[in-house]
């Protein structure tokens, strides 16, 4: 589900901001403009709202800021958003059409900013991307063609990484290699090897006080992927999108689950337990693994380490399922678009894409996560190593560098401080990850019947599926539920207007 998988990005997106340390950077090489144009009207001002992970938001006094004003000529009048308030913020916004001028929003499956789109309320960018080298780069070709809206872009999106993001496992290699353990390839192995940690000591501290797998309901909506050879909640079935919830191999999954927690694999109070209590299980160093993004490899790894120093935390290449389907977690080649609306002049709109020119460039990419080389770090052996000065500059610490992310896979794969073999490991991994194309058919596709019905009815299902995995309900009921939803017509008119979103945004790639 898109807005499941929204909330899990969400959730770890704070962390994979951070700046990566002792690592070579893999950035777009692309020429194109030095900056804004510099011309004798002086600064173009440009409004801009977006999202803000910092804990302390900088203003037009931070050297950094001021810098990209510089380089581009503008003035820059930046609202920042928190993440625990934006999605409230944005939807007033848009209900009221009090737009700035570069307005963000965190997705396009939104219903207010459909409609406005529709109502001709955002300038169509289409004609005018090709005028600019670094926003047309072929690096950039696929984020660009996923954003389109009915053959069109009325954003531009703001990069992510397709590949080393969403949830999906991370297990204790220490631990396996004690064991004589190889990394699990499917769902029968995977519990093989939890069911090892359970059981075999592998912390060695002579107690069965292991946590196999820190879990919660949220954190295995991979289990269903993999059981279904599927991203998001619907397969694409002759041409048609059906619900994976009321399909067979949901239930295997849900048999699954009940299996490994019976066995002692996830926490006691698995169905309760947040976010964070999962976090704080695996960085406690009793766990042998859970769900997270691949930089997680040290972003919580190296908080492992500060309990057990040997402890070495491991992404998963994939999981696969009875049928031999490879699964591995991939998204949009973006997070977050930016809007704007026709209030601004054709001149300033080309004025705004001027700054984003230069802001998806080398130089621009570079200032906005690393600052200014020779004050906010220096280069040693070819990397980017910071100095003091970048703490007070707020370098890399979701200010600046996220409303400009890095055009690079260490977004989603590297972490602070993360050592060289931690981050060749993880090259090594999201390359062999690119190799798996998992479906994932219903990736930002919009139906207004899907946002009136569907969380309702999916509501129900995860519940039901959370009781039979515990032992609170019986498999027997769940499939009573299930076989209620296959002749439901609200359900059959969700996955219609599902599959007409689908053939159209196919049509019109």
């Amino acid at each position: 589900m898109v807005q499941q998988r929204k909330q899990m990005k969400k959730s770890l997106f704070m962390k994979s901001m951070l700046i990566v340390l002792g690592s070579s950077v893999i950035l777009t090489a692309c020429g194109g403009s030095k900056g804004g144009s510099a011309d004798s009207s002086g600064p173009t001002k440009i409004q801009i709202q977006t999202l803000n992970y910092a804990t302390e938001f900088i203003d037009n006094t931070n050297v950094i800021w001021k810098e990209f004003e510089k380089r581009t000529n503008t003035k820059l009048d930046i609202t920042w958003l928190s993440p625990s308030t934006s999605e409230e913020k944005i939807n007033v916004m848009l209900a009221s059409g009090d737009l700035p001028e570069v307005t963000f929003v965190e997705t396009l499956v939104n219903p207010q900013l459909q409609k406005m789109i529709g109502q001709g309320v955002f300038w169509d960018l289409t004609p005018y991307i090709k005028d600019y080298p670094n926003l047309s780069a072929p690096t950039l070709a696929e984020m660009w063609s996923d954003s389109k809206i009915s053959g069109k872009n009325y954003s531009i999106p703001r990069y992510y990484p397709s590949y080393g993001g969403g949830a999906f496992p991370l297990l204790r290699k220490d631990w396996m290699d004690k064991l004589g353990l190889e990394a699990p390839t499917n769902m029968d192995q995977f519990f093989d090897v939890l069911k090892a940690f359970k059981e075999k000591d592998p912390n060695g501290n002579g107690q069965a006080d292991e946590v196999p797998y820190a879990a919660n309901p949220d954190t295995l909506g991979f289990v269903y992927g993999v059981f279904n050879g599927v991203q998001g909640q619907w397969k694409l079935k002759d041409d048609k999108l059906v619900p994976i919830i009321t399909e067979d191999a949901s239930r295997d999954a849900v048999l699954w689950g009940k299996k490994a927690f019976e066995a002692g694999l996830f926490p006691k109070d698995f169905a309760i337990m947040k976010y964070s209590q999962t976090v704080d299980l695996i960085r406690g160093g009793k766990a042998g693994g859970t769900s997270q993004s691949m930089n997680h490899a040290w972003v919580t790894g190296s908080k492992i380490r500060e309990v057990v120093p040997t402890a070495d935390y491991m992404p998963l290449t994939y999981l696969a399922n009875a049928a031999g389907e490879k699964y591995t977690p991939s998204g949009s080649p973006y997070y977050g678009v930016y809007l704007i609306p026709k209030k601004v002049s054709e001149d300033k709109v080309k004025k705004i894409l001027e700054f984003f020119d230069y802001a998806y460039g080398k130089e621009g990419n570079e200032l906005a996560t690393y600052g200014i080389e020779g004050v906010d770090y220096k280069l040693e052996n070819g990397r980017k190593i910071p100095t003091p000065e970048s703490v007070k500059d707020h370098v890399g610490d979701g200010n600046m560098n996220n409303l400009i992310h890095l055009i690079s896979d260490d977004m989603s794969i590297g972490g602070v401080g993360m050592p060289d073999d931690v981050y060749d490991r993880n090259v090594k991994i999201v390359n062999e990850r690119k190799q798996i194309k998992t479906p994932y058919p219903s990736l930002d596709l919009y139906s207004e019947a899907y946002n009136k019905y569907y969380p309702e009815i999916s509501k129900k299902v995860t519940d039901m599926r959370t009781k039979v995995i515990i032992g609170k309900d019986t498999i027997e009921n769940y499939d009573k539920l299930i076989d209620q939803l296959r002749n439901d017509p609200t359900l059959k008119q969700v996955a219609d207007d599902m599959t007409k979103a689908y053939q159209a945004k196919v049509n019109n790639k």
